[in-house]
């Protein structure tokens, strides 16, 4: 490349001069003297370079044209932050930013808090005899007020699934003891005994806690259950394997299984894990709809124990949905005395009517006093 011609100061100087003294330049400055080889070849160069300049502009112009009418459709984790954003799609950006801060919302606060939420379930579906009304009050109280008892946590919800046989003021009596009522329409369609037990009836509706989806995870207890200590341990274990959304403590095994309104103990040589045939007043369940709808679709059982009799059925521990064992302490389905001090968490029985040792109804009609009196300091009956 040629070196760049200096300018000469005393050309410049005398040729400004001479041109003003002529009159011509009228005080403006004169064209500097350069190099007539060195501007030649500039010129050329130049044209060039406008050229060269003149062939990538619309190139330039395309993609700067896709670009500002693209950008509202990128995500806005994709963007390139501006200082400066077109006003004609500045509104188009805050509504897509709106939308996605909406839909973060509903994920993060209705549908995934939704999912993780956990429940202690009953079920009422008669109160012709007028126990089964006080033993639902009592299993709601045991779960929210009684100190031996209660779950400390206060996250879960305590609910009744009711039928259309309970008025609306046992509902609102039940709501005023701190439950959340579910209201559900009879199931049928269902295989049923030659003999129905008249308190036996609606038990096929029972199945409705296995599509209880608004909970991650339920504790169904029937509601004749009598707690001894809280519940707060089941939860805090993981009890139910990735196979079986159901887990169960076994009354006794299918071999001694006979059918009779009477509940029989089965010999205190069967072990816990002999114990294959599930008890369906106290079960863990992981909510589905597909298991609801595989539920009412199961056919083959002996139907003397309706809804128990399908629940095992499907639930065999031979089959291909076997039910989890949880730690039999969590309750006794058949109580006796020494359960009271031997670490059991509830005891399953009718204590108005059962055959149990007055020792154990004693320690229950003890709690309903507590529980009497618990009303009455909140002024109600």
């Amino acid at each position: 490349m040629s070196p760049i011609p200096k300018l000469h100061s005393n050309s410049f100087s005398s040729a400004f001069t001479q041109y003003n003294e002529k009159g011509k330049g009228k005080g403006r400055l004169p064209i500097p003297v350069t190099s007539n080889s060195y501007s030649h070849k500039t010129s050329k160069a130049n044209k060039r370079k406008f050229k060269r300049i003149s062939g990538i502009c619309p190139f330039l112009g395309l993609i700067l044209l896709i670009s500002w009418f693209g950008y509202p459709f990128i995500p806005s984790f994709n963007r390139i932050s501006s200082p400066s954003i077109h006003p004609a799609v500045q509104s188009l950006l805050n509504k897509s930013n709106t939308d996605n801060d909406k839909n973060q919302y509903y994920v993060n606060n209705t549908v995934e808090d939704v999912n993780q939420k956990e429940a202690y379930v009953t079920f009422l579906s008669s109160i012709s005899d007028p126990n089964y009304l006080l033993s639902t009050r009592f299993l709601i109280y045991q779960l929210l007020n009684d100190p031996l008892t209660l779950d400390k946590s206060q996250s879960r919800d305590v609910v009744v699934i009711t039928t259309p046989e309970i008025n609306q003021e046992t509902i609102k009596l039940l709501e005023s003891d701190g439950a959340k009522i579910k209201k559900v329409n009879l199931l049928d369609g269902f295989d049923l005994p030659n003999e129905i037990n008249d308190h036996w009836k609606d038990q096929y509706t029972k199945l409705n806690i296995f599509n209880m989806t608004e909970y991650s995870k339920i504790l169904y207890l029937d509601n004749d259950i009598f707690l001894l200590k809280s519940f707060e341990d089941i939860w805090e274990s993981s009890l139910l394997n990735h196979q079986s959304p159901l887990g169960g403590i076994g009354e006794t095994s299918k071999t001694l299984l006979r059918n009779s309104d009477l509940r029989k103990e089965p010999p205190s040589s069967i072990l816990p894990k002999e114990k294959d045939y599930l008890n369906a007043g106290f079960m863990l369940i992981k909510p589905s709809i597909e298991l609801f709808e595989e539920l009412k679709q199961v056919k083959g059982y002996d139907t003397f124990y309706m809804e128990q009799a399908l629940i095992n059925h499907y639930f065999d521990w031979n089959g291909n949905h076997p039910w989890t064992p949880l730690n039999h302490k969590f309750v006794s389905h058949f109580p006796k005395p020494s359960d009271l001090v031997e670490g059991y968490y509830s005891l399953h029985a009718k204590m108005w009517k059962d055959p149990v040792d007055e020792i154990v109804k004693d320690a229950w009609r003890d709690r309903i006093i507590k529980m009497e009196d618990f009303w009455r300091s909140q002024n109600r009956t």
